[in-house]
């Protein structure tokens, strides 16, 4: 809908811009068109203004990223001067610092260790601890079968011997009372 609105719009438009020009007596006509021609002259020189100011832009930032560029190369140059300067005065190297570093570390790891009391650390050994706890194991299954057994023997006995026995440690003290027998 919108293509045939702006076609038809169009159509329109220039059919109405056609009919005025041609009503337009020629003084008009001719001024009509020089306006036109200054019009498109001006843009011409506006654009034409814009891309020496792009391009002037552009320049200036060419020059002054290969400036930064200089000024990061020649910085890098002088850190490599310096540091070979240093390393020639020392006559260390990257991997003899290093194994200096190492060196110094493990002599203080070694302090420390010495420092430290000897005492025994915690070995835990499963087997052994397994071993272990199966060997308690057959102790308590020896334990509970000794108590089974006497618990069996116990009610092996006849009623009344047990029922003579003490049962408790109050029935068991010594009383100074004569068995009700005896009276």
């Amino acid at each position: 809908m919108s293509k045939k609105g702006f076609l038809l719009g169009l159509i329109v438009g220039g059919a109405a811009l056609a009919t005025a020009v041609k009503r337009l007596d020629d003084d008009k006509k001719a001024e009509l068109k020089a306006k036109a021609q200054q019009g498109i002259a001006d843009f011409k020189d506006r654009a034409i203004d814009y891309a020496f100011y792009a391009n002037d832009a552009a320049e200036d930032f060419k020059a002054e990223a290969g400036q930064q560029f200089e000024d990061a190369k020649q910085k890098v140059a002088d850190f490599a001067d310096q540091y070979q300067a240093a390393k020639q005065e020392t006559g260390a190297t990257y991997g003899s610092s290093l194994d200096q570093a190492t060196d110094s570390l493990r002599s203080e790891l070694a302090k420390v260790e010495d420092d430290e009391p000897d005492e025994q650390d915690i070995v835990i050994d499963g087997g052994a601890a397994y071993q272990d706890a199966s060997q308690s194991s057959s102790a308590s299954d020896e334990t509970s079968e000794a108590t089974s057994e006497a618990d069996s023997a116990a009610t092996d006995t006849p009623a009344d011997e047990q029922s003579a026995a003490p049962t408790s440690a109050e029935e068991a003290k010594p009383t100074d009372e004569k068995p009700s027998s005896e009276k």
